[in-house]
């Protein structure tokens, strides 16, 4: 058997733009190292304007408490030095059904780098007596962070969740 050995000749246009590209792609990569190192670029990369991060009025427009459902509000005071304010804070709740306003839950206080998971199926049955269709605003007097999230069993046939930011009124103001 004879093995058949097939050359390719490559323009030299095409070589330099590929030497030029390797070299491109080797420099990126050893300066976001140093970067990252804090070597070339001294400043904290930071993903948040001057005013920081979150808000103090977060809206979440559906949910549902009713069987085979469970929904969380999950609350997170950032660090001052990470975007927070470096308040305590301690946001309200406020539930709202189908026929309009059901009531309010204070969360806990919440000091700079903590966080809360409140569990809005327990908080709307308690002290409500409430279950079905639910809008949430929650509000606080500093900027924090705020989601939701939703887990289902549908009759076992449908199982799973889903997760959202909520909708930010003035943000980080």
């Amino acid at each position: 058997m004879k093995a058949e050995v097939r050359v390719v000749v490559l323009s030299p246009g095409k070589v330099l733009l590929a030497g030029l590209l390797s070299a491109l792609l080797l420099a990126g990569s050893v300066l976001g190292a140093l970067a990252l190192a804090g070597i070339w670029c001294p400043q904290r990369a930071e993903a948040y304007g001057e005013e920081g991060v979150g808000a103090k009025r977060w809206f979440f427009a559906e949910g549902y408490t009713g069987p085979g459902f469970e929904e969380w509000i999950l609350i997170y005071n950032p660090l001052q030095g990470e975007g927070g304010s470096g308040n305590r804070i301690r946001p309200t709740i406020q539930l709202y059904g189908n026929n309009g306003y059901v009531g309010p839950y204070d969360s806990p206080t919440l000091q700079p780098g903590q966080r809360a998971s409140i569990n809005i199926n327990d908080v709307a049955k308690s002290l409500y007596g409430y279950e079905g269709d639910v809008s949430i605003v929650v509000e606080g007097l500093s900027p924090f962070i705020c989601e939701r999230a939703l887990y289902f069993d549908y009759k076992g046939q449908v199982t799973g969740g889903s997760h959202s930011l909520g909708y930010q009124e003035g943000a980080a103001r």
